[in-house]
């Protein structure tokens, strides 16, 4: 999820530049979308507080947000950005409403066992304290001058059926979007959200329940945003209380709460991550000129094929980078298997789905497209991987992207709008937010990203403005970003095109890589065989990183990541003994272990088994201390048991083993695991004397004596055991030494 789409107040100016000798020009409207991104809503309420901080500080050339469209987190930073842009932002980053609601919500708080439901992991609390948090200050009061939108989008977990062909057949409809509109009613009081309805839809629309005076409670809104932010698998779907509205001859209220009915939503991100053609729609039907701008239509939408010419449309995207992200396979790489195959076609069938509205929006305004103001990150965000939701492991990587994240809107602001401004002809002065004499005064608050900026771009000396312990983990995630950006770049050079992104230009010029003061000499290049997770940990670990807020303290980067498989396991035993039968818990357990396999593997800590062979075997094992390498474990074998219902002279016995496994993670995978073992134990004859003379010495079972073994097993997909030792029976009481090979083959439960 990424920030508005440029630092406002030079957006706004740069939108119109003005001539020589004009003053600067008046606040010009702007609309916003932020797309959906996981964990890295810390990085987009970084961008959006610098940039509301920017706005608030310059505020005779303000910008002036008129709408804001998001899915996922993107919803909830977009709701943000409409409140701080009436204005109101304390100077002090940590106190703002962006970092109080993004930087405390992790891992430890969003996974409590006990909270787990069948449809999801995570628990809603976290989140709740967030959402009450923005209800507290909404409740402050916005001016009464402000006047904004919002457009959220949201997926039903079951589809509505509008009807087609003049109601002869239907067709499914799940993404849903919902729009409200918000006015400051003054200080001390909750603006006036109301649902903006297009009032010449042949469709009906969402809206949600309103009071007699046409206002929707925060309560409502609370619902609808966290199903924006309910991530399939990690939460459960959330219930929105709505009604479909036919509009047309109707008018406020659209939906009373007694006509309301309830239905279970999901992320919006599903088949609408990047809502931007919704905001053209809205823009498009509800914003007319006024006496002093822009102004939003009384009542509702209207049908509108063109936007205002002087509106600009600002989207950031948690994918929009300018530096190269590696594919996860090499084009024209043939697949060796029908997984890797339908893998790939799977995630190119989840991506073209989940901007199918952007393909819609080039069709129907291509002004819009056009000139999209789209900026990009220039530095891997410390939240990146794991699909993005890396991030929520630790609050020193969401405050690290908090950063990147005021550092990218600065970069935006100093580097392209300013100097646009400067050759167009303005010479007016402009103040960032940090120079105030408010942000001074917070000094601490504002020192990564002095650092930051000391260490990439040289501004500033780097030793003094990084010191200290307060940032001992901001430089070892600083310097772990820039070791995968001159990796990333290397590899995507080396190619038969060099790498045309801007981010790499330094890396294709040789410029030395930057270094963060005080830390060890760069680990090895990134291997063929890591994933994106296993370097960004194997970096932090060179760099002492300390995994406070999940426990594991500073330690190599197999700990680490052995530690991050444990809890997400944890997370998905949860989610499968919340399942409601135990085909359920099986499958969804099983499905959860693979998943953890393919995520890092490791060898499973306990495991039973039964096997059929030359013997009957029942037997377990058991790690007792991670990485789950050696097993400690036994089993009790019947010998000759399918024998003894024969003529064969052969005695049932029993032989107990115990011993030792050795199970190399370099020899396994998801799929296959192979391990060696070494046992011993005592064979009990269970017929006749027990006595080893005459022909029972020579015959495996009819005498009691030692026995000694040794062999590997392999098992395939964590369910089939197929096993191969070599069994010695040492000379005992005067009959001669045995041997057996035996193999064996049955079923093996893993944990």
């Amino acid at each position: 999820m990424p920030p508005v789409a440029a630092p406002l107040v030079a957006l706004a100016l740069a939108a119109g530049p003005p001539s020589p000798a004009a003053p600067a020009p008046g606040p010009s409207p702007l609309s916003l979308t932020v797309s959906g991104g996981v964990s890295l809503g810390a990085y987009q309420s970084g961008f959006l507080y610098y940039v509301a901080a920017a706005n608030q500080v310059n505020a005779a050339r303000a910008a002036e947000v008129k709408l804001a469209t998001g899915a996922s987190a993107g919803s909830v930073n977009s709701l943000l950005a409409l409140r701080y842009s009436c204005g109101g932002l304390p100077l002090d980053p940590r106190k703002s409403l962006f970092a109080r609601v993004w930087l405390p919500v992790g891992f430890r708080e969003l996974f409590r066992p006990a909270d787990a439901e069948a449809l999801g992991a995570l628990s809603r609390s976290a989140l709740e304290k967030s959402a009450h948090l923005v209800e507290e200050e909404l409740e402050a009061g916005l001016p009464l001058g402000c006047d904004v939108v919002l457009g959220v989008a949201v997926t039903r977990v079951k589809p509505r059926e509008l009807p087609l062909a003049g109601g002869r057949t239907t067709i499914p409809r799940t993404a849903e979007k919902f729009v409200l509109r918000i006015e400051g009613r003054g200080p001390g009081a909750m603006p006036r959200i109301t649902n903006y309805l297009d009032l010449e839809s042949e469709v009906a629309q969402p809206a949600l329940p309103e009071g007699p005076d046409g206002a929707v409670a925060f309560a409502e809104v609370r619902d609808l945003l966290l199903a924006s932010a309910a991530f399939p698998v990690a939460f459960p779907p959330q219930s929105i209380r709505h009604c479909l509205v036919e509009t047309k001859g109707k008018k406020a209220p659209f939906c009373r709460p007694e006509e309301a009915t309830s239905a279970l939503f999901i992320d919006g991100g599903v088949f609408d991550n990047d809502p931007l053609r919704l905001a053209a729609q809205v823009a498009a039907g509800g914003l007319e000129a006024g006496p002093k701008g822009l102004r939003w239509r009384e009542g509702g939408l209207r049908e509108g094929d063109r936007t205002p010419r002087d509106l600009q449309f600002a989207f950031v995207s948690a994918d929009a980078t300018a530096y190269p992200v590696a594919p996860a396979r090499p084009a024209g790489t043939r697949h060796d298997s029908l997984l890797s195959y339908l893998g790939e076609e799977l995630e190119a069938f989840i991506a073209t789905a989940r901007s199918k509205e952007l393909d819609l929006l080039l069709a129907e305004y291509p002004h819009v497209s056009d000139a999209l103001i789209y900026p990009q990150r220039h530095y891997p965000a410390a939240s990146e991987p794991m699909f993005a939701f890396f991030g929520f492991f630790e609050r020193s990587l969401r405050d690290f992207d908090f950063t990147l994240g005021m550092y990218e809107a600065r970069r935006y602001l100093v580097r392209f709008s300013i100097p646009r401004l400067r050759r167009a002809g303005w010479r007016g002065s402009f103040v960032l937010p940090e120079e105030t004499e408010e942000a001074l005064a917070a000094g601490p608050a504002w020192q990564p990203l002095a650092c930051m900026r000391a260490v990439v771009d040289g501004e500033g000396e780097a030793g003094p403005l990084c010191a200290g312990p307060d940032l001992e983990q901001f430089r070892s995630l600083l310097q772990a970003s820039l070791d995968r950006l001159w990796n990333d770049c290397r590899i995507a050079s080396a190619g038969p095109k060099p790498s045309s992104f801007r981010a790499c230009e330094p890396v294709l010029a040789g410029s030395a890589e930057p270094r963060v003061p005080g830390l060890a000499a760069a680990p090895a290049a990134r291997a063929d065989s890591e994933s994106d997770t296993e370097y960004v940990v194997r970096l932090l670990a060179a760099y002492g990183f300390d995994w406070r807020d999940m426990g594991y303290g500073r330690c190599d980067a197999t700990r680490a990541m052995t530690g991050l498989r444990r809890d997400l396991g944890a997370a998905g035993r949860a989610l499968a003994s919340a399942q409601p039968d135990l085909a359920a818990r099986s499958a969804v357990g099983a499905a959860a272990s693979l998943g953890m396999d393919l995520f890092y593997y490791l060898p499973p800590r306990d495991a039973v088994w039964a096997l059929l062979g030359r013997a009957l075997e029942l037997g377990g094992a058991v790690a007792p201390f991670e990485p789950y390498w050696w097993r400690v474990g036994g089993a009790l074998k019947v010998q000759n048991l399918f024998q003894s219902l024969s003529s064969d002279p052969a005695t049932v016995s029993l032989l107990p083993v115990a011993g030792f496994e050795f199970v190399p993670a370099a020899l396994g995978s998801a799929f296959f695991q192979l391990s060696f073992l070494a046992r011993g134990g005592y064979l009990v004859a269970l017929q006749g004397d027990g006595s080893c003379s005459g022909s029972a010495g020579k015959q495996i079972g009819s005498c009691s004596r030692p026995e000694v073994e040794a062999g590997a097993a392999a098992a395939v997909a964590g369910l089939l055991r197929i096993q191969l030792v070599a069994e010695w029976y040492p000379p005992a009481r005067g009959a001669p030494g045995l041997w057996a090979i035996a193999p064996a083959m049955g079923l093996q439960v893993s944990f």
